[in-house]
């Protein structure tokens, strides 16, 4: 989705404003130049945040573990500029599902995690979100079943996406599915991303 006029794009590019680079062009090429180097760090305390074990990913861990969340995407039907609502604290999966998104032209609307039922069902509305990710739980609040609440007054968002131990009914466990992606995904969600043909125009965030 490209919503700045023409004429403006090329006056921006003509003064030297504006380049050609996409964020997954920025990222392949890090990967390209350090692919074995860390790229991503959780924070030590991961585990009090939202039960899950610190995790360091290289570039090339991140390049494929960006792959699979694209094809777990699409494999959904999430496609060019639908809208995904993401709610996860700064972890390592917060930056894979900013890019995997970047991937397929997924726009991505972020919400605090201090946000709750209020805040998310008018972002969701809002933007007409197809999709939200978020993970079972924040602290000691349960994120999962508030998003759950969310999307059972909003009809537009069909998929609650859910990492963590445990998964509301309704919603998508999603590292089960990250751990199950078939050569069949990966292809068709690799298709879709040249097929999208994202461009440094596109609208990549509704924040």
């Amino acid at each position: 989705m490209i919503i700045v006029p023409q004429d403006r794009i090329r006056d921006y590019r003509a003064k030297g404003w504006w380049g050609d680079d996409t964020l997954d062009d920025l990222f392949r090429r890090h990967l390209k130049a350090h692919p074995d180097a860390e790229a991503l760090i959780d924070p030590f305390n991961a585990a009090d945040i939202m039960g899950c074990h610190p995790e360091r990913l290289t570039w090339a861990e991140a390049d494929a573990a960006i792959d699979r969340l694209a094809a777990v995407f699409h494999a959904h039907g999430l496609k060019k500029d639908d809208v995904l609502v993401v709610q996860l604290p700064n972890i390592n999966d917060l930056s894979l599902a900013y890019l995997a998104a970047a991937r397929l032209g997924i726009i991505v609307s972020p919400a605090p995690v201090q946000y709750r039922e209020s805040e998310l069902g008018y972002i969701v509305g809002k933007t007409d979100a197809a999709a939200a990710l978020t993970t079972d739980r924040i602290g000691k609040h349960a994120h999962g079943d508030m998003l759950m609440t969310v999307a059972g007054r909003s009809p537009a968002l069909k998929h609650v996406f859910v990492m963590g131990e445990t998964c509301p009914a309704g919603a998508v466990d999603l590292e089960p599915l990250l751990d199950a992606v078939t050569p069949k995904q990966m292809k068709a969600a690799r298709d879709a991303m040249k097929a999208a043909r994202i461009s440094a125009d596109d609208v990549f965030t509704i924040c």
